[in-house]
């Protein structure tokens, strides 16, 4: 986590695809991509955030082109998010960049190293799950992947080995 950045008070953007981006416009970027539409409360939930904070982020997303805001029809309190083509174009583009990223450092470890990471991880989902926050119950969530789908993908075999 700390070397990640992760735990920095103000943690800084970063650039991904040519785009300098925070770490929750990348979570957002990536769940808007990924269900087309949420409502701002769907989107908190998902993200883990608090409703304000969530606001303020898809203000800076409108701000900046990304998103498009409009009110729910049949209830005028929500709010429908979704990217607009250049916020779709930018979720492409960070994706791609955090994938060949990803890719970089797992073939940095050796294929026992994968594996044992594949293992944990399938073990850490697991664990999480059975404490609250499963995937399969995300809000608007029933076309998303289970966690050992992530953990699959996130340790493909090397390239180089």
């Amino acid at each position: 986590m700390r070397a990640g950045g992760l735990l920095e008070p103000n943690p800084p953007t970063h650039e991904h695809g040519g785009v300098h981006v925070s770490m929750s416009e990348v979570f957002a970027l990536g769940e808007l991509s990924e269900a087309g539409a949420l409502s701002q409360q769907d989107l908190a939930w998902r993200l883990g955030l608090e409703k304000s904070t969530v606001s303020r982020l898809a203000t800076g997303m409108e701000a900046r082109g990304w998103l498009s805001r409009h009110r729910e029809p049949t209830n005028r309190n929500y709010y429908r998010l979704r990217l607009t083509p250049e916020g779709q174009d930018v979720a492409r583009r960070v994706s791609r960049d955090l994938s060949d990223h990803h890719a970089h450092l797992l073939d940095l470890l050796t294929p026992r190293e994968r594996q044992a990471l594949t293992t944990g991880l399938t073990g850490l989902i697991r664990a999480m799950e059975s404490h609250g926050h499963p995937r399969g119950q995300t809000p608007g969530a029933n076309d998303r992947n289970d966690g050992e789908d992530t953990a699959k993908i996130a340790v493909r075999p090397s390239r180089r080995h």
